[in-house]
């Protein structure tokens, strides 16, 4: 076997842990469903293991606070005092979308 086709210690320990969860499931199963066939516990340990991972609940949508807001405003734009006294907002678009890009973990 070459030396890139070895499992390291990592792959072993998660491997191993894998399937004392495995182990887990299938005994809690028998406790808790002793009458039920091969294939039912088989589907059981399936969806249960399947909760335990995560993998069937949804990734919870990335939301911006009003105070997160408040401050890429701040920092991203200036009033521009002009010859009438007024005061008209300047807004930096291109720095504030590269701080919302990198706040909501796009490119």
């Amino acid at each position: 076997m070459s030396l890139h086709k070895r499992p390291s210690c990592v792959d072993k320990a998660t491997s191993a842990l894998a399937e004392r969860r495995v182990v887990a499931v299938l005994e809690c199963l028998n406790v808790l469903c002793p009458s039920a066939d091969l294939d039912t516990r088989r589907e059981l340990a399936s969806k249960i293991l399947t909760l335990v991972r995560g993998q069937d609940r949804l990734i919870p949508k990335k939301t911006i606070t009003p105070a997160a807001v408040y401050e890429m405003i701040t920092r991203n734009s200036q009033c521009v005092l002009n010859q009438t006294g007024r005061c008209p907002l300047l807004v930096f678009t291109n720095q504030l979308s590269e701080e919302l890009n990198e706040f909501f973990g796009e490119d």
